[in-house]
């Protein structure tokens, strides 16, 4: 079956209010907004069939302890507009496979583990908080300079690469200090 994941942003702050007003209200908004959501608004027969997702910016000091590994957003939350929670908790899981694999102990593991994810999960940090005033803010300015300042200016080089290497996870390589290599994908398939 066919599916999809509809997102609505909205402030923990404001729910009560728009439960308030109905959700009648809420999809006559979205729908204004976005005329084709209409085919995932007409779906929602009511507010129990969404979620209120919760987040902030978090970062454990030492994701490891004694005989203990914390890993993806338990060890570091961001905003989701990176869209990097899923493939940070992979690189996280990889770095301590790799680590387990090579240490002479558990508590060296986890201390190479931690070092290893440093640096990369401090960038992705600095980028999510630099970025989702962009996306979540009361600011009229700063939505003007995200549609059109930065959609213009992404069209020119290095924009369009530096962009595509903040989504895909790669601003820094996230390989290297874990001790792996990013698989070769056209050279598996023959291209």
């Amino acid at each position: 079956e066919k599916m999809a994941a509809f997102f609505w942003s909205l402030k923990p702050s404001d729910a009560d209010e728009v439960r308030v007003r109905g959700l009648d209200a809420w999809k006559e908004r979205v729908v204004r907004l976005w005329p084709q959501s209409e085919a995932f608004t007409s779906q929602i027969d009511s507010f129990d069939q969404l979620s209120l997702a919760r987040y902030g910016h978090h970062t454990m000091k030492l994701p490891a302890g004694r005989r203990l590994a914390v890993i993806g957003d338990a060890a570091h939350s961001t905003s989701p507009q990176l869209g990097q929670g899923a493939n940070m908790a992979l690189l996280d899981a990889a770095a301590l496979s790799h680590a387990l694999v090579r240490a002479p102990n558990v508590e060296a593991a986890l201390e190479a583990y931690a070092r290893a994810r440093r640096w990369h999960v401090r960038i992705f940090q600095a980028l999510s908080l630099a970025f989702t005033p962009f996306y979540q803010s009361d600011s009229v300015a700063l939505p003007f300079i995200r549609d059109r300042l930065v959609a213009t200016v992404a069209k020119i080089p290095p924009a369009p690469q530096f962009l595509a290497s903040m989504v895909a996870g790669t601003v820094i390589d996230p390989f290297k200090r874990i001790g792996l290599t990013e698989a070769k994908w056209l050279d598996r398939f023959g291209q």
